[in-house]
This record gives structure tokens, C-alpha cells and sequence, in this order.
């Protein structure tokens, strides 16, 4: 058992020994795999209609946050109104105000919610059209490079040379993809 275990660590040696030493954006062991990686979070970065999606998200939260705190604000006038006005209300007149306090409340709490959800629903979308455009650059890289493994950096590598980092290579090729029609992002 445990010379099985030295011989795939000596494997390993081999194998990264040869990533080493290769001058191309790929490995190619002895069996004539390719193998590279691609770290998404320098990708976000080098990709340009990522970035301009994130900007429209961001003005997108924006206006949706200044529409809630504007409605914010006028749920406190509301109570404050109320809070003035409580002393000199009959009974009655105190609770249909704060039953209309409530309905006001309500209708803030069901925009915030109805709001949220949509921004959820852009974010889904942007989401859906980056790794749609992603999808397109990876299979064009493989076919290009001839790859036959791709790793994300992140979650699945512990460590990779330098001369196996596809990310630049990548971005790249993601910044010559035709942007999607806005016909194409409704899908």
C-alpha cells in the first residue's frame, strides 16, 4: 500500500515537474493530456461585458434602494404624524389610524419584498448570460489549445504553475464575443 502511494506521489512529481518546464499555457503529460485552470475571480475583473453588466445591476440596485428609502421616509412621517396626533384622537380615531399606520407598513414591507425578488431575478439573469458567454470562450479555448481538463482555480486546485493559468488567455477570448442581443437575453 504505501508503495503505491510513493508511486502516485512520484507521478505527481513527474507531472508538475513537466507543467514546470513547459513553455505553453497548457500541460501536456506523457499521455498527452492538456490540462489548464482559469481563476474566476481575476476573470470577473478582465472581462468587459461582465463589468458593464455589474454596472447596470449596480444602478439597478440603486434605484430600488433610493425608491425604498424614499418610502422609508414616508412610513416615519407617518408615524410621527401618528405619534403627534395619538393625543388628541378619540379611541376610534386611534385605531383606524393605526390600522391606516399598518396598511402603510405593509405596503413598504410588500415593495421591499416585491423588490428584492426582482432584484434577484436581474442578478439570475446576468448570471445566466456570463456563464452562456463563458461556456461559448471555454469550448473555443479547448478546441484552439486542444484541452482536455479545465479546472477553476478556487474550488478544484490547490495549486497550478503560472504557464497553466488560462484566465488572461480566456478573457481574451471572451472580449471578442459578439455581446448578446436584447432579444437573446430575454431567453
Amino acid at each position: 500500500m504505501k508503495t503505491v502511494k510513493n508511486l502516485i506521489l512520484a507521478g505527481a512529481a513527474v507531472m508538475m515537474a513537466a507543467s514546470c518546464n513547459s513553455g505553453s499555457s497548457s500541460v501536456s503529460s506523457a499521455e498527452g493530456m492538456n490540462i489548464g485552470y482559469v481563476r474566476l475571480d481575476s476573470l470577473t475583473q478582465l472581462y468587459d461585458y461582465h463589468s458593464e453588466l455589474v454596472g447596470q445591476f449596480e444602478a439597478t440596485a440603486k434605484k430600488m434602494e433610493a425608491e425604498l428609502i424614499r418610502s422609508q421616509q414616508n412610513l416615519q412621517t407617518e408615524y410621527e404624524v401618528l405619534q403627534k396626533a395619538a393625543p388628541n384622537l378619540s379611541k376610534l380615531e386611534l385605531e383606524r389610524a393605526q390600522m391606516d399606520f399598518q396598511r402603510i407598513n405593509q405596503q413598504y414591507q410588500s415593495l421591499e419584498q416585491q423588490r428584492s425578488g426582482e432584484l434577484a431575478q436581474e442578478e439570475a439573469k446576468m448570471n445566466a448570460i456570463v456563464k452562456q458567454q463563458v461556456d461559448k470562450a471555454i469550448a473555443q479555448l479547448q478546441a484552439d489549445l486542444g484541452l482536455d481538463l479545465i479546472f477553476v482555480y478556487e474550488s478544484n486546485l490547490l495549486f497550478g504553475s503560472e504557464a497553466m493559468d488560462l484566465t488572461s488567455k480566456l478573457a481574451e477570448y471572451l472580449n471578442k464575443l459578439e455581446k448578446p442581443s436584447a432579444e437573446g437575453d430575454q431567453e
